[in-house]
C-alpha cells in the first residue's frame, strides 16, 4: 500500500513538472525507480512487448532529461533569465 501512495503522486507530480520544464532533472530521478520497477515486472510476471517498449522508452528519456535537462522552452530556463 507505501508503495502504491508513492507511485500514482510521483508520476502525476513528475509527469507534470516535466511537461512545463520545472525542475525537470528532480522530476525525472523520481520516475527513474518507478521505471526500473516496471521493467523488471514485465520480465518476473507474464510478458508483454507493448508495456516493456513503453517503459523502456519512457526510461530512455528520463535518463535523457537527467543529463540534458529541461532545455529553452521551459520554466527553468524562464526563471533564469529572470535574474
Amino acid at each position: 500500500m507505501l508503495i502504491m501512495h508513492y507511485i500514482a503522486p510521483a508520476h502525476f507530480v513528475g509527469g507534470f513538472l516535466i511537461v512545463i520544464g520545472l525542475l525537470t532533472r528532480w522530476a525525472a530521478l523520481a520516475q527513474l525507480p518507478i521505471l526500473v520497477g516496471a521493467l523488471i515486472v514485465n520480465f518476473i510476471g507474464q510478458m508483454d512487448m507493448s508495456n516493456l517498449i513503453w517503459a523502456s522508452i519512457t526510461l530512455v528519456v528520463c535518463i535523457f532529461f537527467i543529463f540534458y535537462g529541461s532545455g529553452k522552452h521551459s520554466a527553468d530556463y524562464y526563471l533564469k533569465m529572470q535574474k
